[in-house]
């Protein structure tokens, strides 16, 4: 079985991983904050210090656990005071159901993409109002999760500072593939998820937030300290309330410490060059229609369309005559879809991690050169 399916969850993970989650739950528990029993440095804080040195965060106590990026965007979106979103077409549905589908709707600019990288101009003409309480938020994924397309963060940040808004980052499809600066780009709010290439559980993931932004939590509950406090003191919160995922978070520890080793640069590296190879392949391949651009700002995700075959049947076919595993649909992006004219049935979706090889892409261009031949 070739498995180019890694924007949904990456395959396989290393087996530091797989023992890591194991041995958690083998040994005695060991909640942060909550035992007396003796461990050096807890594993929060561990994991807490790795994703500062691979996201470049210095204040990495502002780093929070969630249960995924779809969570962390929620508490985000909810504990922000928002006067007005922008947000690009290429967002997930992580972003896009929580903002359309507030009690209270803030006031929400959408952007264009065409696909490809959002340019600084497109928030010149975008008015931040001066006297509200509220934030303005731009809102973009550094990497698409439909056409692969990497946004040029630094210099968007740049632009949106200039004009007085805050920049929220979602690295769910570029944590661990693609290099991240956070305190050198000037990003405010950094989201991500574990289960894609940090090579971590499913149900795994956080977020950064600036210590300079002020944002309420949207759960309360038991944290194992300060237990005398029930009403907190405004802005005295915490934000990792309930027993800790420990073993899932011991994993995603695990697939951090193997990113690092590996070197992310080199990752990014390895993708770009088999993303190049895959694209230019496919561009001689009948009928085949690629909504990836490529180059310099293409990440390790690919999306294309077979003339007179659904993807759905596209898929099928691959899985089922090739075994070979991609991803079919809307990709949980529907605006984007609709500018590419893709909507509703989606698009053939090929996502790599740092285990594809070159004989998984020619298998995968083999088949659909027989595909495109067939019809």
């Amino acid at each position: 079985m070739i498995y180019l399916n890694n924007a949904a969850t990456s395959y396989p993970k290393p087996p530091s991983v797989i023992s890591a989650v194991a041995d958690t739950l083998r040994d005695m528990p060991d909640s942060s904050l909550r035992s007396s029993r003796p461990t050096g440095p807890d594993l929060l804080t561990a994991v807490r210090q790795r994703l500062g040195q691979l996201f470049h965060i210095a204040d990495h106590e502002r780093i929070f656990m969630a249960s995924g990026a779809t969570d962390a965007i929620n508490r985000i979106i909810g504990g922000l005071c928002l006067s007005q979103v922008i947000v690009t077409n290429d967002n997930h549905n992580s972003v896009l159901r929580p903002l359309y589908n507030q009690e209270i709707p803030c006031n929400l600019t959408l952007l264009p993409t065409g696909g490809q990288s959002l340019s600084s101009e497109a928030l010149q003409d975008i008015s931040v109002p001066v006297h509200t309480e509220g934030h303005t938020l731009l809102i973009l994924p550094h990497c698409s999760n439909v056409t692969g397309a990497i946004h040029d963060v630094a210099t968007l940040c740049q632009k949106a500072h200039e004009k007085g808004m805050l920049v929220m980052v979602d690295a769910s499809q570029s944590a661990g593939c693609i290099p991240i600066d956070v305190d050198g780009w000037g990003v405010d709010i950094l989201v991500f998820t574990g289960h894609k290439s940090l090579l971590g559980p499913q149900g795994t993931g956080g977020y950064y937030v600036n210590s300079s932004i002020r944002l309420r939590p949207t759960l309360f509950g038991g944290t194992g300290s300060r237990s005398d406090i029930i009403s907190y003191p405004d802005g005295a919160w915490e934000y990792e309330p309930g027993t800790p995922n420990l073993p899932g978070i011991a994993g995603l520890k695990a697939g951090i410490d193997y990113v690092l080793e590996r070197g992310v640069e080199k990752i990014f590296q390895q993708g770009q060059q088999q993303t190049d190879w895959l694209i230019q392949q496919m561009r001689t391949i009948p009928k085949v229609r690629l909504h990836s651009q490529g180059g310099t700002s293409q990440g390790p995700v690919i999306s294309l369309t077979i003339e007179g075959l659904r993807p759905s049947d596209a898929g099928y076919i691959l899985l089922n005559s090739y075994g070979i595993v991609v991803r079919t649909g809307l990709q949980c992006s529907p605006l984007i879809h609709r500018e590419l004219d893709t909507h509703p049935d989606g698009t053939l979706r090929v996502s790599l991690s740092c285990h594809t090889t070159k004989d998984d892409l020619q298998a995968l261009v083999d088949a659909l050169h027989d595909i495109s031949d067939s019809l």
